[in-house]
């Protein structure tokens, strides 16, 4: 029996190498027959630039950053010199995981971090920089990126702006640098949201990164008056062109003054992997994540995978940490069967911490 193992992280648990190994693991203790090849998966979030540089073999670099708050860390990123691309996550300097609950405010917040793991990119000559999008602090419209490449966000009295949330609303000009970095860039991104109004990036994301209503309102008023500057300078209408609303707006501000591609990132993994060529001749596709739930199906690595194995009519199978979709839901996506984590004796806290024994314990049940 041939089967793929292709996982997504569980948030807050284990990374998707440690989940393809523990369900491998559980599966061999079943039946050490068993024809089994893993391939750890990401979207364009959380681990999705280790996960590229395993495929591609990319050099792992470190550099001074900031993370989203000003405080001064040291980021990892990826480099690939043959091609002279760069892989670089946006949660590893401006991820909302690096900060404690009590100080996570997007009005607050800035990607100048990242934009630090970009300038180090471009001094050691990349050409093409790759960014996964997802995990971010932020709802800056990429503002923290361009100031940490040179750009100046001025006001209305032509002062000097920091690079936040809250400065996006008072924002009158935008004043590049005079050499402008020559660089292309690749934005992997699992969704479809445009910047503003009620799908855009601060209605939909600002309250899980620490935002209440009215600081919402007052960030989507800010990418607003953002997306109307930033037309103003290039003759570029971004605010209601889908997936801008990623990572607070990031693709916005980077997309105004650069080459920019927009793809999403489990198709950047599975190609980069190849997946599809060791898929053939599979009886059985077993992926999975954290939880389960409504945001399945969008872009997701779980959603993608699924639809991949009911295009070749290959049974699929997903393991969680628990599940909020009921079998109409999971059916459609083209998943046959669930194995949860959480049940019986098993709460949701115990499911985090017990995640490896317990996938290695349940893997069996996938088959």
């Amino acid at each position: 029996m041939k089967i793929i193992i292709t996982p997504d992280k569980f948030k807050g648990s284990l990374t998707s190498f440690e989940v393809a190994k523990a369900v491998a693991d559980g599966l061999r203790a079943v039946n050490g027959y068993l024809d089994i090849h893993s391939f750890p998966m990401a979207d364009g979030g959380d681990g999705f630039a280790a996960v590229m540089s395993y495929y591609s073999g990319a050099q792992l670099r470190h550099s001074n950053a900031v993370d989203a708050l000003g405080k001064p860390i040291e980021a990892a990123w990826q480099w690939q010199p043959d091609t002279a691309t760069a892989i670089i996550e946006v949660a590893t300097a401006s991820g909302l995981v690096l900060l404690p609950e009590t100080l996570r405010n997007p009005l607050h917040t800035s990607t100048y971090g990242t934009g630090l793991q970009a300038k180090a990119a471009l001094e050691a000559g990349a050409r093409t920089i790759v960014l996964g999008l997802g995990g971010s602090a932020t709802n800056d419209g990429g503002a923290g990126i361009l100031s940490a490449l040179g750009f100046q966000l001025l006001d209305a009295a032509g002062q000097l702006l920091p690079p936040t949330g809250q400065s996006l609303l008072s924002v009158r000009k935008i004043v590049p640098p005079e050499n402008l970095p020559a660089a292309s860039w690749i934005l992997a991104c699992d969704v479809d949201n445009p910047l503003t109004g009620p799908d855009g990036a601060a209605v939909i994301y600002a309250p899980q990164k620490g935002a209440t209503t009215e600081q919402v309102m007052q960030l989507d008023a800010g990418l607003k008056n953002w997306a109307a500057v930033l037309k103003q300078q290039t003759g570029i209408d971004l605010e209601d062109q889908p997936s801008l609303g990623a990572a607070g707006g990031i693709a916005a501000g980077l997309k105004a003054f650069f080459p920019v591609t927009i793809l999403p990132g489990i198709e950047m993994v599975v190609k980069a992997s190849g997946l599809q060529k060791v898929i053939t001749g599979a009886d059985l596709l077993i992926t999975g994540e954290g939880k389960l739930d409504n945001q399945t199906a969008s872009g997701k690595v779980v959603g993608y995978i699924a639809r991949l194995a009911k295009d070749r009519g290959i049974a699929c199978h997903a393991l969680c940490g628990q599940t909020e979709l009921d079998e109409a839901g999971l059916a459609a996506m083209g998943i046959q069967k669930v194995v949860s984590l959480v049940g019986g004796d098993i709460n949701a806290t115990q499911a985090v911490e017990q995640a490896a024994a317990l996938i290695k314990e349940k893997a069996g049940q996938l088959l």
